[in-house]
């Protein structure tokens, strides 16, 4: 069985999604940048990604090796956190994303999936 390593939804301003996520849900910030913040929640990650720069929001499911990416099947990213993904669109395009953390990744963002 697979599992959800996070959910990204689009936000128009990181600062102020930051604030209501940390007060109503008590998610601790744990990665940011100029165009993402991650964070963390008890039994999953939400990554807020700014709508000017991403077009679509999505889920995330973990694999625990490279070459369990779907490569045949969507777009390989490397992301500037150092994860790779691979997005790929259901059959009624949903997109899904199918992320790997090197070891290195996982102690670097304290990722335990």
């Amino acid at each position: 069985m697979k599992t959800i390593d996070h959910v990204a939804v689009l936000v128009k301003n990181l600062e102020e999604s930051q604030k209501w996520y940390e007060k109503n849900c008590k998610a601790v910030l744990v990665f940011e940048d100029c165009k993402y913040k991650r964070m963390q929640m008890n039994n999953t990650t939400i990554a807020l990604i700014d709508k000017e720069h991403y077009e679509h929001a999505h889920f995330a499911i973990s694999v625990q090796n490279y070459r369990d990416l779907p490569s045949n099947l969507g777009e390989m990213v490397q992301h500037r956190d150092g994860t790779t993904g691979c997005y790929v669109k259901d059959p009624d395009g949903n997109v899904v994303e199918f992320i790997y953390y090197s070891d290195k990744m996982k102690s670097d963002l304290g990722v335990t999936k």
